[in-house]
């Protein structure tokens, strides 16, 4: 039986217009007391993916606006902290970054252009979807949860100080479900956190879970549960405030974590 078609090259022009455009990291400083030359940079990302295809706005209230106005409220507690004479032993960068949802490209840039030398960086808490309740809670019947990523698998201190801020502060339940290198996910990774873990600063994430409205114009303001949100918040003030004072700067111990950023370079 002898074929039907006959083989022929097939030549392909694609054609792609790039628009350049300007955005940037939004930058506040709360110098610290007597270790104000170390820094702790704590970031939310300020961007979203703005208009879908069919013309609907994403709004984007938990991803990332919960962040955004949550480490607001944290540079106010930190500031009138100072104010009152009270304030942090290490200095504080607030950190909005742009460009998240395009590949991490701001906390890449800033991370790599750092306002301070970078081995003055001591730790990153990062902010990324606080303000809801995900399925598997709402199931439960419970509210009061937190999911953090880092801490343990990249440093025992930072861990400690988290338990020792939750205890003194929201008594939150920690979970865990996603603090897991090999974790399908892969959540360690996938938010503005992994561009200051890659150089080897420890970290801590803090993060609602996924909800099915998630990049999807659903993502709005009347689902914020803000009992929760504000005490995720205040957690991380709390959190902040022992990392700022703790005598000793947290170092990055899990060897898993090291292999992973090792075959993950710059």
């Amino acid at each position: 039986m002898s074929a039907k078609f006959k083989p022929a090259p097939i030549n392909l022009t694609i054609e792609r217009t790039e628009k350049p455009v300007d955005t940037y990291n939004v930058v506040g400083f709360l110098e610290g007391t007597d270790k104000k030359e170390e820094v702790i940079v704590i970031t939310a990302h300020y961007d979203h993916i703005g208009v879908s295809a069919d013309g609907k706005i994403n709004n984007g209230a938990n991803d990332d606006g919960s962040g955004t106005v949550g480490i607001l409220a944290v540079a106010e507690a930190l500031s009138k902290a100072k104010n009152a004479g009270v304030g942090p032993k290490r200095s504080v960068i607030i950190l909005h970054v742009t460009g998240e949802e395009k590949g991490l490209l701001g906390s890449r840039f800033y991370s790599d252009h750092p306002t301070v030398p970078v081995e003055n960086i001591i730790a990153n808490i990062n902010v990324d979807m606080i303000g809801r309740i995900d399925d598997d809670y709402v199931k439960k019947g419970e509210k009061n949860y937190v999911y953090v990523i880092g801490g343990s698998i990249i440093s025992s201190a930072m861990d400690s100080l988290l338990t020792v801020a939750n205890t003194k502060s929201t008594k939150m339940n920690l979970d865990m479900k996603y603090n897991d290198l090999n974790d399908r996910n892969q959540f360690y990774r996938r938010s503005d956190h992994w561009n200051f873990g890659r150089l080897g600063i420890p970290f801590s994430f803090f993060f609602n879970g996924t909800h099915p409205d998630y990049h999807r114009p659903g993502d709005d303001i009347s689902k914020i549960v803000f009992d929760e949100y504000a005490r995720r918040a205040q957690l991380v003030y709390a959190y902040t405030i022992e990392v700022a004072n703790m005598n000793k700067r947290p170092v990055v111990d899990n060897q898993e974590f090291i292999n992973k950023t090792k075959a993950n370079p710059r």
